[in-house]
């Protein structure tokens, strides 16, 4: 069928809406009609060509949709279901799946750079036949996509969210939890730090909130961030762009420092920071993710010394198929505030003044593309 998508043709270049032909799903794969997708700070970076995948591709990564057609061996789906795309699908039977560790599956991660699905193929070709990569086993940039079954996580119908708050579930809220819960642990009573209050920044305050931790301090460039960041529970904000964060957390934590450090830009300023801010025993959580090229500069003499660590995580460690549906029941209860996270929906053609409004700092919560 013809559909309408973004596609990535060249780093840095703004993306072009293309007519594209998208193939009938094989099995064990749907074909889905896109309700809403998020625009992530790592679909800028994918644009960048900071996260390096190959083009030309459609990207978009933070999509709910709604099922059109079934592939063959598909049995937990059909037609009019609505689903929340995920970027990361295990394969169930690599290193990593038997490890438990499906965020990190090997399968899922040579085809995610591919813009492959998992029979390491596409569905989309453009108007002369050649074909075009489907980003992150999603597409979210597209009218119309297919996905595996296994990454596709049904709505139940008694969620009557809107697909523009829904959609956060496949990045930010799933990956915001998972840094505080799954990979910090924290627990009432503990301080954290959070530095960079984007989408899943923000819910990595709102769920160290709801864990009762304190103090929280938000750590932003952008005064613009305070009143979002106060909203979702930080106790306390810092503009780092005019204040040093260290010396205000130390003023908060008897000159100790924060059990927890949770990086969420990849800037390599903002790493050294977290890392500075921690007291002995203390972990920073590394989410953003920075250029392929990039280097901190950290003296690990106080790793040791001061036994503090620095644990990588991606998707924070989220089991999506077993995570997902759980944390859909909390979102639907609006404890998760979803409905100020998203700030302002736009068009498949605001694309790059989106990115234009990221690089210059100017967005707010989360933007979110809302199809017809």
């Amino acid at each position: 069928m013809k559909i309408r998508a973004a596609v990535l043709r060249e780093y840095g270049i703004p993306m072009k809406i293309e007519e594209l032909e998208l193939a009938e799903p094989r099995e064990h794969e749907v074909q889905v009609k896109m309700l809403a997708c998020g625009f992530c700070h790592s679909d800028l970076s994918v644009w960048q060509g900071y996260i390096p995948q190959d083009i030309p591709m459609v990207p978009g990564h933070e999509a709910c949709a709604v099922v059109e057609k079934i592939g063959h061996g598909v049995t937990k789906l059909k037609p009019g279901d609505r689903v929340i795309g995920c970027w990361m699908v295990p394969c169930g039977h690599c290193f990593q799946c038997r490890r438990g560790r499906p965020n990190l599956c090997e399968t899922s991660m040579k085809f995610f750079q591919e813009g492959n699905l998992l029979d390491g193929t596409s569905r989309l070709t453009d108007k002369d036949g050649k074909r075009v990569g489907l980003g992150s086993f999603i597409a979210g940039f597209a009218t119309h996509s297919v996905m595996p079954d296994i990454g596709a996580i049904k709505v139940p119908e008694h969620i009557k969210l809107p697909p523009e708050q829904l959609c956060q579930l496949g990045c930010s809220v799933a990956t915001g939890w998972g840094s505080v819960v799954n990979v910090a642990k924290a627990r009432e009573g503990n301080s954290i730090g959070i530095w960079g209050c984007g989408g899943i920044g923000l819910n990595a305050i709102r769920f160290a909130a709801l864990r009762h931790c304190n103090p929280i301090v938000a750590v932003d460039l952008e005064k613009s961030k305070r009143d979002i960041a106060m909203e979702f529970g930080a106790t306390h904000f810092v503009e780092s762009s005019k204040d040093d964060p260290i010396p205000v957390i130390k003023g908060l934590t008897g000159g100790a420092g924060l059990e927890f450090a949770i990086e969420a830009t990849g800037d390599p300023g903002a790493q050294v920071q977290a890392w500075w801010a921690l007291r002995s025993g203390g972990t920073m959580v590394n989410i953003g993710i920075p250029p392929i090229d990039s280097v901190t500069s950290i003296p690990l003499f106080y790793a040791p010394l001061h036994a503090k660590s620095i644990i990588g995580t991606l998707y924070g460690e989220t089991h999506p198929t077993e995570d997902l549906p759980g944390l859909m029941e909390v979102m639907n209860t609006g404890i998760l505030k979803t409905d100020k996270l998203v700030t302002r929906t736009i068009k498949l053609e605001d694309l790059d003044m989106v990115m234009q409004a990221i690089l210059a700092r100017e967005v707010i919560g989360r933007w979110v593309i809302k199809y017809d």
